[in-house]
C-alpha cells in the first residue's frame, strides 16, 4: 500500500470521523493498488454545510494527537490543511463533491469510509479529461490493469459529465496526455515510472477503449454492465447476457437480490 507513515497515521486516526457523508476519496485510495504515492488525501462530502463541520473537527483532533497542522485555505466548499510531523508532510483537502455515483459509500477499516472503487475510477477518467497531470496517466493505467477496463470506465463516466460522449472523453485524454519524460519526475511512485512504457500502455488502453466504445449502442451510454457479480467491460455482440446497473444519487445496489447478494460478497466487505 503505497502510504506514508504519517498517512497512514491520520487516516487511522481519523477514520471515526468518516460517515457515508463525509468519506475518503481520491488519489489516496484510488493509489493504494498502485505503486505512486499520494501528496494529499482528499475527504469528500455531499453537502456543502459538512465540509466546514468536518474539517474543523479533523483539524481539532490531528492537533490533539500531536501532529503540526496549519490550514492553508478555509472557504465555504473547501478547505486545505497541510499536516506534518518529523519531517513529513501531506495535504489534506476538505471538499463538496456531486453525490451521484453508482454504489452506496463503503466502510474501510483503514480509511473510515470510502467511495467504491468504479466510482473512484470514472472520477479518474473525468479528472484526465480537464487537466495536465501526469500522474493521472500513472493511475489511468493503474485502473485498466486492476479495476476495470478503461473503455467500460469511460463509457460509464459521461453519465456523471453531461455533454460528453465517450468519444469525447478518449479524444480530451488523448490531447492532453502529452508529456516529456522529464514531467515523470514529479511523480513520486516505488518502483519509479517507466514514461516510455507507460506512455505506451496508455495510448493501447485508449486505443482498446475507443474500439469498444465504437462498437456500444447509444442507449447504452452511462451504464456499468454486470457479470456474475462482477462489474466487466462487455462482449458488445452479447449485451442482452449482462445486467446493467445506473448511476443515481448516493449510488444504490442492484435490485436483483442475487446480484446485490454477489456484489456485496465481492466489493462490499470492510477492507483490512
Amino acid at each position: 500500500m503505497p502510504l506514508s507513515k504519517l498517512q497512514s497515521d491520520l487516516l487511522r486516526f481519523l477514520a471515526g470521523h468518516r460517515d457515508p457523508e463525509s468519506y475518503v476519496a481520491g488519489s489516496s485510495l484510488l493509489t493504494s493498488r498502485g505503486s505512486r504515492f499520494s501528496g494529499d488525501i482528499d475527504i469528500f462530502h455531499d453537502r456543502e454545510e459538512r465540509v466546514a463541520l468536518a474539517a474543523e473537527q479533523d483539524f481539532a483532533l490531528l492537533t490533539a494527537k500531536g501532529l503540526s497542522v496549519e490550514w492553508l485555505r478555509r472557504a465555504p466548499a473547501f478547505y486545505q490543511a497541510l499536516v506534518s510531523r518529523d519531517g513529513e508532510a501531506t495535504k489534506l483537502e476538505w471538499v463538496l463533491d456531486s453525490d451521484f455515483r453508482f454504489f452506496p459509500v463503503q466502510q474501510d477499516a483503514l480509511f473510515g469510509y470510502v467511495l467504491h472503487p468504479v466510482d473512484l475510477a470514472t472520477n479518474k477518467v473525468m479528472a484526465a479529461a480537464g487537466r495536465r497531470e501526469p500522474r493521472d496517466v500513472v493511475d489511468l493505467v493503474m485502473i485498466h490493469e486492476e479495476v476495470l477496463p478503461l473503455g467500460a470506465v469511460i463509457w460509464a463516466a459521461v453519465e456523471k459529465a453531461l455533454g460528453f460522449t465517450p468519444e469525447g472523453l478518449i479524444n480530451e485524454i488523448r490531447r492532453l496526455a502529452q508529456y516529456r519524460a522529464a514531467d515523470f519526475l514529479r511523480v513520486a511512485s516505488e518502483p519509479p515510472v517507466d514514461p516510455v512504457a507507460v506512455m505506451r500502455l496508455l495510448r493501447q488502453a485508449l486505443e482498446e477503449a475507443e474500439h469498444f466504445v465504437l462498437r456500444m449502442p447509444t442507449d447504452k451510454i452511462g451504464l456499468l454492465f454486470i457479470e456474475n457479480g462482477r462489474i466487466v467491460q462487455p462482449d458488445p455482440d452479447r449485451l442482452a447476457d449482462y445486467a446493467t446497473h445506473a448511476g443515481q444519487r448516493r449510488g444504490h445496489w442492484p435490485t436483483n437480490p442475487e446480484i446485490a447478494a454477489a456484489m456485496l460478497e465481492r466489493y462490499g466487505k470492510p477492507q483490512s
